[in-house]
C-alpha cells in the first residue's frame, strides 16, 4: 500500500509538472483574437465661412501709379473674388486666408469706388471706400527745388556758426 502511495503522489507530481511547464507554450501557441478595428472618423471638407473684409489698403489711389490694392479680412481662398464698383477686378495672389492682393480694373475715373468681396460662401461689402485720385504727385522738379532749398539754408547755417576774423 505504501507503494502504491508514493507511485500515486509521484503520477500527480509528474502530471501537475506537466500541466504548470504546458500552460506558457499553450498561451504562445493560442491564435490570437482579433480586435476590431476603429472605425475612422469621416473628416468633413473644411466648410467654407463667408469673407470678411476689415481693411483696404492704400484708400486712395492713383491706378497709374498703384494698380494693386491688398485686402485685409478673413476667409479668403485662391476662389474669392473682388469688384471696385460693380467691375471685376483681377485677383493676382491670396497668400493666406487673411490676405488678397488685387488689381484694379483699367480705366478707373476719378471718383469713390465700393469694394466686394465673393468667395464660395458669401459676399462682404468693405465699410470704406475706395478713393481713386489721378492727380498728379509732386513732379520731380518740386523735389529739385526742395532739395536746392535745404542745401542753401544748410550753407547759410554753417555760414552763421563759422567766427570771422576781420
Amino acid at each position: 500500500m505504501a507503494v502504491a502511495r508514493r507511485l500515486l503522489a509521484g503520477g500527480l507530481a509528474t502530471v501537475l509538472a506537466l500541466a504548470l511547464t504546458m500552460v506558457p507554450a499553450q498561451a504562445a501557441t493560442r491564435r490570437p483574437i482579433p480586435t476590431p478595428k476603429p472605425t475612422p472618423a469621416v473628416k468633413k471638407a473644411p466648410s467654407v465661412m463667408p469673407p470678411q473684409i476689415y481693411q483696404l489698403n492704400p484708400l486712395k489711389v492713383n491706378p497709374t501709379v498703384q494698380p494693386n490694392i491688398m485686402i485685409l479680412g478673413q476667409y479668403m481662398t485662391p476662389a474669392t473674388t473682388a469688384h471696385v464698383g460693380g467691375r471685376p477686378a483681377t485677383t493676382v495672389q491670396v497668400p493666406d486666408a487673411n490676405h488678397l492682393l488685387v488689381k484694379l480694373p483699367d480705366n478707373l475715373s476719378q471718383g469713390s469706388y465700393v469694394v466686394e468681396v465673393t468667395n464660395e460662401a458669401g459676399t462682404a461689402i468693405a465699410s470704406d471706400a475706395l478713393v481713386v485720385d489721378e492727380s498728379p504727385g509732386p513732379s520731380n522738379m518740386m523735389y529739385l527745388m526742395g532739395g536746392g532749398f535745404l542745401v542753401l539754408l544748410v550753407l547759410v547755417m554753417r555760414m552763421a556758426r563759422t567766427p570771422s576774423f576781420a
